[in-house]
Formats: structure tokens, C-alpha cells, sequence
């Protein structure tokens, strides 16, 4: 795996831009930017999953251990800080005319594909020789339950989509930065709310450690010009700026274990931390961008390909392999269910 980790540093590298002293790259939180993020991470998830179906031992194979074991939950947690921080710049430009379109442009829309990936899942778990029951399968189109697929994310998504909209679907009455503000509160509160009740019912922590880095994005939206305006003053305001992240990262993640407190603390400082690096730093990569335009697909279907590769024992006689094929199969299999889902997408929605 130590191979792969450095072919994956080189792609990110490779075309990347420093800023030059006391000048910064104002667009790191475009949409294009964000990409690019989000495909470095979702190839990171890719190996973590890979990694549950192969044994990885031997000195090549360290390095990566100790990114997985260090990153934890961090590979996702970009995915959630860009979707809140894109909900809530559109809910500023668009207004209440945005919130009304969550229930179905993004909830709806989430919960159509994602079923229609799990139907996938059921139908080639039966031609594996496994069946699930009947009180299973419901629970896994709405991601509490899993039929062989990842679905703790989409859960949470879900979850997220609908407090946002509670949360602000009062600025229908009055759309300023003080109803906003108040109502991104109550979307802090609600999802606040949400991981306690996940915590007294006893669900895996990885199901809810990181939600709060949603709201943390439509936060950062909302504080974008005066982030920025603080961060990018000159190179001073910036270095102190990291050396507190920097700070706050090791001295939250040495606790983390220690409640939920100091974990969502670690998680905010992770954030934050890749957020005001790509202030100064530029990537640009076409492969990159390429995952993160089919982020969703690639996160919920690589699973496929492992799957029938481990029914065969692949991953047993060519571990390495194993990787190739399932990530050159998952790319195939995602922009095919890009394409059809897109279609229907668009018959349903009208958009």
C-alpha cells in the first residue's frame, strides 16, 4: 500500500500551486476546489474499505496503516463540511426559494439513488447465496441497515437534509443575515440533539461522530467574508491562525477517545486545518476532480465489485490486484449509474 499512498501524494502534488508570500487563493472553497478535495478523500475511503476485505501485514504496508489509524473518520469529514457549506451559500443567494427545494432536490433525490443502489446490493447478495429479511431491507433503503453496503453516511445525510430545512424554513417570513444566523442555531442545536439520541440508543460512534462538521460548513459560509478577511490580512494573521489549528489538532486528537466533546473538537480542527491549507495551496488535478464530481456513486457502489471479487477469492491469491480491479470497476460501474440515475433525475425533478 505504501506504493499506492505515494502515487496518491504524487497525483495531488503534481500540478499544485503555493501562493506566493502574503497572497492567498480566495477561491479554495469553489465548487471546483472542493472537487478536488473530495476525491482525494473518497479514494482514501476506497482504501479503507479495501482494506476489510484483505490482510495488510509487512513493512510496505505500514505506512498506510498508520494514515488509516490516524485519519479514522476524517476521510469523510470534508464530504459533510462541503455539503453544509454549499447548502448554506445557496440558501443566501436563493433565499427561502432554496429551502423549499431540500425536501425533494436533495432528500428525495439522496434517498431515490441511494435505494436504487441498495436494490442493486440486494439483487447481487441473492446471486451470492445471501438473503436478508424483510424488516432488514427496510431499514437499509433508508440507511440504518446495511444489505453489503455503506450506509451509516447516507443515513446522516438524510437526517441533516431534513434539520436544515426545519431549521430554516422560517426565513419564508423575513430572509436576512439575522434570521440566517438565528436559524443556523437551531440547525446547530437540532443536530446536536441528534447525536445524543444516536449515543442513548447505542449506535456505533462512527455513525455519528462527525455530523457536527455540517453545520460547521454552513457556519463557515455564513463567517466566509470575515474568515477571510481576518485569515488572508498578511502572512502573520495566517501563521498564527495555523499555529492555533495546529495546536488545538494535536492537543484534541492525543484526547479524542475521551467523549464526544473532544472528538467533534478534533474533527473541527482536521477541518479547518485542510480548509486553511488549500487558502495557500492550489490543487489541480483532473483525476482528482473526476472522483469528486461522482463522489456519491464511487462511495456507495466500490463495495460491488469487492464484493463478487471476495466471493471468488480474489482478495485471498492477488490482494493487490484485488485493489486494481475493484477500483477500475467501480469507476466503470459509477459513471454508468451516473449516467442512468442522471436521466431519471431529471424526468422526476424536472431539473
Amino acid at each position: 500500500m505504501v506504493f499506492i499512498v505515494l502515487l496518491l501524494l504524487i497525483i495531488t502534488f503534481c500540478d499544485a500551486k503555493v501562493a506566493p508570500i502574503g497572497e492567498f487563493y480566495t477561491d479554495y472553497n469553489s465548487k471546483e476546489k472542493s472537487n478536488i478535495i473530495k476525491g482525494l478523500f473518497v479514494i482514501l475511503v476506497f482504501c479503507s474499505h479495501y482494506s476489510q476485505y484483505v490482510t495488510l501485514n509487512g513493512i510496505y504496508n505500514e505506512p498506510y496503516i498508520a494514515i488509516k489509524s490516524h485519519l479514522s473518520q476524517m476521510v469523510v469529514a470534508m464530504f459533510l463540511f462541503y455539503s453544509g457549506y454549499g447548502i448554506m451559500e445557496s440558501i443566501t443567494k436563493k433565499g427561502f426559494g432554496y429551502v423549499k427545494t431540500i425536501p425533494y432536490k436533495r432528500f428525495l433525490s439522496v434517498l431515490l439513488n441511494f435505494d436504487i443502489a441498495v436494490l442493486l446490493f440486494i439483487i447481487l447478495q441473492f446471486f451470492l447465496g445471501k438473503t436478508f429479511g424483510l424488516k432488514t431491507i427496510i431499514l437499509s433503503l433508508i440507511g440504518w441497515e446495511s444489505v453489503g453496503n455503506s450506509n451509516w453516511y447516507i443515513f446522516v445525510t438524510l437526517v441533516i437534509y431534513l434539520l436544515i430545512f426545519i431549521s430554516l424554513f422560517f426565513i419564508k417570513i423575513k430572509n436576512n443575515k439575522i434570521t440566517r444566523i438565528i436559524g443556523l442555531f437551531i440547525f446547530f442545536i437540532l443536530t446536536i440533539l441528534f447525536v445524543y439520541s444516536q449515543m442513548l440508543i447505542g449506535r456505533p460512534a462512527y455513525t455519528y461522530n462527525t455530523a457536527i462538521l455540517f453545520p460547521l460548513g454552513s457556519f463557515y459560509s455564513y463567517f466566509k467574508t470575515y474568515i477571510d478577511k481576518f485569515v488572508m490580512k498578511n502572512g502573520f494573521f495566517y501563521a498564527t491562525v495555523c499555529l492555533i489549528i495546529a495546536c488545538v489538532y494535536f492537543w484534541s486528537y492525543n484526547i479524542r477517545s475521551n467523549s464526544i466533546y473532544t472528538y467533534s473538537i478534533w474533527a473541527v480542527a482536521f477541518t479547518l486545518s485542510v480548509v486553511i491549507f488549500t487558502m495557500k495551496v492550489s490543487i489541480r488535478n483532473p483525476i482528482l476532480e473526476w472522483f469528486g464530481k461522482h463522489i456519491f456513486s464511487i462511495y456507495i457502489l466500490q463495495r460491488i465489485p469487492m464484493l463478487i471479487l471476495q466471493y471468488y477469492g480474489f482478495n485471498l491469491t492477488h490482494k493487490y490486484e484485488f485493489f486494481i480491479v475493484s477500483l477500475i470497476a467501480t469507476c466503470l460501474i459509477a459513471m454508468a449509474f451516473d449516467y442512468f440515475a442522471g436521466i431519471l433525475n431529471k424526468r422526476i425533478w424536472k431539473a
